[in-house]
């Protein structure tokens, strides 16, 4: 038991000056932190090690990273991490969509407060630069008086009701000219609309 507590010590101390030393030699720039990390997780391994082994004397940690290596390698982590990526992206730019559409909601009632709005827009994210791009943004306009009649359609096939009047006045001009520039976009992918409801 001595015996193994002083190997334990002298594993810890090596250790030590290992991450100290590699410590003094790296450069001042962002990959020294990630050093850092590395080096920090390489010691409470060399910690915890001996602990392991007491509760599960079969414990190796040199078979646990060597599967973890080659997990890594393998052509199914690049097709875990891809699939992993693509759904973190997709629930992100869900998310961005729903933040974009409440805050320009809120813009909106803010600034013409006579009425209530709806807003659909349509967000893509660019892989090259990083960055989400608006294509659409569709704005409803709720009157909040008194509501008019919807059109209907008739024909010997189907029942139409047109849910939507394209704002062509002031109204919409003043509308467009708010989240042009509030985001940053052109005017003419803004589309204003009555909403009849």
């Amino acid at each position: 038991m001595i015996e193994a507590l002083k190997v334990w010590v002298i594993n810890i101390t090596i250790a030590i000056f290992f991450i100290t030393a590699v410590e003094m030699i790296l450069p001042d720039n962002n990959m020294k932190k990630y050093a850092k990390f590395v080096l920090g997780l390489m010691l409470i391994v060399v910690i915890i090690n001996p602990i392991i082994k007491i509760f599960n004397k079969d414990f190796n940690f040199y078979s646990y990273t060597n599967k973890a290596t080659s997990y890594m390698e393998s052509s199914t982590a690049v097709t875990d991490i891809k699939k992993y990526k693509d759904i973190n992206m997709l629930n992100t730019t869900e998310n961005f969509k729903k933040n974009l559409e409440k805050q320009c909601i809120i813009d909106l009632e803010q600034s013409y407060p006579e009425n209530k709005y709806n807003a659909d827009i349509d967000i893509i994210y660019d892989d090259k630069k990083a960055v989400f791009n608006i294509n659409k943004i569709e704005i409803g306009i709720v009157d909040k008086g008194v509501r008019n009649i919807r059109k209907i359609e008739i024909n010997a096939k189907s029942v139409n009701a047109s849910k939507r009047d394209i704002l062509k006045g002031e109204q919409g001009d003043k509308i467009k000219r708010l989240l042009s520039s509030k985001f940053k976009i052109s005017a003419n992918i803004v589309t204003v609309y009555k909403l009849n409801l």
